[in-house]
């Protein structure tokens, strides 16, 4: 992808360090290297607490075995994990995409983990302390979280671009004016303008939505910035087929202006699933 189409690193730490999923980097161990808030409130605590390491298993997948598919396959995608805190008590499950990188001492695991929510949309019981009781749950515990010690920092630059080139998941930002800025590798992928990515980014993103009317809605809640969370849309590819997806959008804020979104984006594992809709939110049409 052309330098001038590729995000800045300040760019960069922000999406990953705020985004409303959560995002490690780490060796091939498990150690480590960075993460960011939304990681710290799934694994209960920073990496330090946990010994610098994930710490998760499940029905299937503990970390070990999770590794090994991933040094077979390179990659794995909607894993059901539990992350699990140090002194044992704190668990929380989510879906898991990660990809493998490098070889040996230079191996590397991106991990995007997604939040398996009680309630997809946002519900009125703010006193909620489950963190994953609802979206609206969930993000206030996201936005609550101090930055981590391990956080994106400018000195990881070469991880940060890694990571936004190879992520296991789709990843664009969008301007004030509604134009793709930015979009990583499996983002131009997922609505298959990678022959012709520029057809794509810096156009308008209602280009990609099937929904019009949904769109709009989001764009004009901006000034609110109001977050999208585990909300079940289609996009249409670039030969006008629905893609069915799962998105997870907050924005940056400078000064009181809205300047962006990050947004992450997965392919829906449940593709039959009704789309969801403006009133599902509670909002008003």
């Amino acid at each position: 992808m052309p330098n001038d189409q590729r995000p800045s690193v300040d760019q960069l730490i922000d999406v990953i360090a705020n985004s409303s999923v959560g995002i490690t980097v780490t060796d091939r161990s498990g150690a480590i290297v960075l993460h960011n808030r939304a990681q710290s409130v799934l694994m209960g605590g920073e990496a330090d607490h946990l010994g610098g390491r994930i710490l998760l298993d499940g029905a299937t997948d503990g970390l070990k075995e999770l590794i090994q598919r991933l040094e077979k396959d390179q990659r794995v995608e909607n894993v059901q994990v539990t992350y699990r805190g140090i002194d044992g008590t704190h668990e929380q499950t989510a879906r898991v995409n990660a990809v493998l990188t490098g070889s040996g001492a230079d191996t590397r695991i991106h991990w995007v983990s997604r939040p398996e929510l009680g309630e997809r949309l946002p519900v009125s019981n703010s006193t909620v302390e489950d963190v994953t009781s609802d979206a609206s749950t969930w993000i206030r515990a996201v936005n609550a979280c101090p930055l981590p010690t391990l956080a994106p920092a400018k000195d990881q630059e070469d991880v940060l671009r890694e990571f936004y080139e190879v992520a296991p998941v789709a990843i664009h930002l969008i301007g004030v004016n509604g134009q793709v800025m930015h979009a990583n590798p499996a983002d131009v992928a997922l609505v298959g303008y990678t022959p012709s990515p520029n057809e794509y980014v810096g156009q308008h993103i209602r280009t990609i939505y099937e929904d019009q009317g949904l769109l709009d809605d989001f764009l004009g809640r901006w000034d609110e910035d109001s977050p999208i969370i585990n909300f079940r849309a289609n996009f249409l590819t670039r030969e006008g087929a629905p893609q069915p997806v799962l998105i997870f959008s907050t924005a940056q804020a400078e000064g009181g202006s809205v300047t962006n979104t990050r947004c992450f984006v997965f392919s829906d594992p449940e593709p039959q699933r009704e789309r969801d809709t403006i009133s599902a939110f509670g909002w008003p049409a």
